[in-house]
């Protein structure tokens, strides 16, 4: 399992605002893992299938952009 922080450093180097894109994954995470099962981003493991679809919204928004 890869990290909330290797999302984030994913998604960052596509082009996102570190600070924006940090709000933004934190309020899908709380909506998915819950609030109170939340860690620090180093050491929150996220499973494979909500890594992969955080990193899609994201990675659809630059093809958007770019069109």
């Amino acid at each position: 399992m890869r990290t909330a922080l290797d999302l984030l450093k994913e998604i960052i180097n596509l082009g996102f605002d570190q600070q924006k894109t940090l709000i933004r994954m934190d309020k899908i995470l709380d909506k998915k893992l819950g609030i109170e099962s939340r860690k620090p981003l180093l050491d929150e493991k996220l499973p494979d299938d909500i890594y992969v679809n955080i990193l899609a919204i994201f990675t659809e928004e630059t093809k958007e952009i770019t069109n």
